[in-house]
């Protein structure tokens, strides 16, 4: 897949029913011909939908605290993706900078921020992408208590990435 816009977990063995839960729920909100591509990777599905997908975050958050406790049983992690380039480290540098140059949170010089890194297919290291990436702020970091976090994830040739808030993302939490 050239481009995605949601990266979606799931259980080994049952991405086929969490691409229909997550096809059920994008349709709920508007959109009917999703593309799914699984990764290689068990449990692991990208997607792309012509739905902003903070708006999905949100109508599956509703739909289980709200509605049914019950309504999503296969989608474990969703996380949004803002832009999608190849995995070389001064483009990923870049598109991180233009990001978080027009997400407003990021722009408070006050703020605090984090790095995540999740590599899938690569050979780059963890600690070659962090300090580059982390050179280019100003902003204090902090690992536990941050405002915003840079989310990058590395599925071979390609890189999603996306400046996250708590409220962007959505996990399936299990009471079990």
């Amino acid at each position: 897949m050239m481009n995605f816009n949601l990266i979606v977990s799931t259980a080994r063995s049952y991405e086929r029913q969490a691409e229909c839960e997550l096809w059920f729920n994008l349709l709920a909100i508007g959109d009917e011909n999703p593309i799914f591509t699984q990764t290689g990777n068990p449990g692991l599905i990208l997607a792309q939908t012509d739905c902003e997908p903070r708006k999905l975050i949100k109508h599956l958050k509703e739909s289980v605290e709200v509605h049914d406790p019950n309504s999503v049983n296969f989608l474990q992690k969703i996380y949004p993706i803002d832009v999608v380039v190849p995995t070389e480290i001064d483009l990923i540098r870049q598109a991180t900078i233009d990001l978080a140059a027009n997400h407003p949170i990021a722009k408070d010089p006050n703020s605090k921020f984090r790095i995540t890194i999740r590599k899938r297919q690569t050979r780059l290291k963890t600690n070659e992408i962090i300090p580059v990436i982390a050179e280019s702020f100003s902003n204090p970091v902090s690992l536990k208590d941050f405002d915003w976090n840079i989310q990058i994830e590395i599925i071979g040739e390609k890189t999603g990435i996306s400046i996250l808030t708590d409220h962007d993302y959505f996990k399936l939490v299990n009471e079990n």
